[in-house]
């Protein structure tokens, strides 16, 4: 019998977790599904989230399945003492086509790309990029019936427009509001004094759950999640940036006073019992601002544990 490969995170391609890589998704047999969206013209401040996906998939081989010959999949956690997505099938499906400064056709693909996987049955895994595209990623379950979202931020992205610019990282919620499936939304994790007022007080009128960083420090993650509806269906969108920058300095906007891992991670945890995830994204990853890799690791491990508890 050949020994195993070592399949060192220093070897091999950089897919997701060193997932197998499948372009075709007519072809896509899987139960979680990667997915890069390698977008960032709808920030406003720094770029580089482009390289989101890139940098978030180069520093999740640290947490390769199969790594240095392990024959048994997924992961084990020492706190629980068990052993998690041992069976789940993980695919990397790639990139979205992007068109530069083409948002109308890049932000198609982007729903394109999202309904072939839901098609196959795959829990899509979107790879950000800047916020703006979790805008047209929840399109694309349009025809999944009800659902509610999660959003996990240090901003609302509830602004209405900026000089008439109405698809852009400070709008996809109040954009994703609009849409006639979506009922109730919890933005949990803001902070900062570029809040804007108009957009808080309209993101209240629709009757959305706010909680800000500092209630969730003050009354911990429990009380929240007591206060989060529970739902048949959810969305779930986590901006890097809801993580306090001191962790997750890789992010065009980042805030102070931020979440710790623990909290984030016990947060998403518990979102599991909330309800049916249907799918999730996570976005503002910036490699350029984070060379060690602290906040692309943070994004891959966040992904990875969110997974866990939906398929535990």
């Amino acid at each position: 019998m050949p020994e195993p490969k070592l399949n060192l995170p220093i070897t091999g391609i950089a897919s997701f977790c060193k997932a197998p890589i499948c372009l075709d998704p007519a072809t896509l047999e899987a139960d979680v599904a990667i997915l890069g969206v390698p977008w960032d013209e709808g920030t406003g401040f720094r770029p580089g989230a482009r390289f989101g996906p890139r940098g978030i998939r180069e520093y999740s081989v640290r947490y390769a399945f199969g790594e240095r010959g392990l024959t048994v999949g997924g992961y084990w956690d020492v706190e629980t003492r068990r052993r998690y997505l041992e069976k789940i099938r993980l695919a990397d499906c790639g990139d979205v086509d992007i068109i530069y400064t083409d948002w109308q056709r890049t932000f198609a693909n982007i729903t394109a790309a999202v309904r072939a996987l839901l098609a196959r049955g795959a829990f899509p895994v979107v790879l950000g990029g800047d916020h703006s595209i979790t805008f047209p990623v929840v399109q694309a379950y349009a025809e999944q019936g009800p659902l509610g979202l999660l959003h996990v931020d240090a901003h609302l992205d509830y602004s209405d427009d900026f000089l008439g610019v109405r698809i852009a990282s400070g709008n996809p919620i109040k954009r994703i509001s609009e849409l006639p499936f979506v009922t109730r939304i919890t933005q949990v994790g803001i902070r900062g004094i570029r809040t804007r007022q108009d957009a808080f007080e309209d993101s209240l009128r629709r009757g959305n759950l706010i909680v800000t960083a500092r209630e969730l420090h003050e009354r911990g993650v429990p009380a929240i999640l007591e206060r989060i509806p529970r739902l048949d269906r959810y969305y779930v969108t986590v901006d890097i940036d809801a993580l306090d920058p001191g962790i997750a300095p890789g992010t065009s906007s980042p805030e102070p006073d931020g979440l710790t891992y623990r909290q984030l991670r016990d947060l998403l945890r518990g979102m599991a019992g909330k309800g049916r995830i249907l799918g999730m994204d996570l976005v503002e990853t910036n490699p350029f601002l984070d060379p060690i890799g602290l906040t692309q690791s943070l994004a891959a491990s966040t992904i990875l544990e969110f997974l866990a508890a939906i398929f535990g």
